[in-house]
């Protein structure tokens, strides 16, 4: 996957996730008092990116990364904090930041997974 792809992909992943938690502000899912959030599931998606070298995984973990990355550090606890004008100015600074080192992000999965399989096959 091009730059450009890579770019757009993170940046829809970003514009549905905000639409539709807009639309639809359920709480998120707790389990034993522990709030799952969507930066989570971003987390998992950009590490399993990384073993796979999967540039899509990338981009949508990434994106959900970013999207909850303002919120939470102004520590945001509600709704209304989520879209807050710092929090939506803050998003819109990283977006701009991904899209800045957008050619570099793209291609460094690849190296980044190289690196890790390289690395993991001496210790295991």
């Amino acid at each position: 996957m091009g730059y450009h792809h890579f770019f757009k992909l993170f940046l829809a992943t970003i514009l549905i996730t905000r639409i539709s938690v807009f639309i639809w502000p359920i709480p998120s899912p707790t389990i034993n008092g522990f709030r799952i959030h969507h930066w989570m599931y971003g987390g998992v998606l950009v590490a399993i990116s990384l073993v796979f070298a999967n540039s899509v995984l990338y981009s949508i973990g990434l994106g959900l990364l970013v999207d909850e990355a303002t919120y939470l550090l102004i520590r945001g606890k509600t709704h209304e904090d989520n879209y807050s004008v710092r929090s939506l100015v803050g998003t819109a600074v990283l977006v701009l930041l991904v899209y800045i080192f957008r050619e570099e992000l793209s291609r460094g999965i690849n190296l980044v997974s190289w690196l890790f399989r390289t690395l993991s096959a001496f210790w295991f």
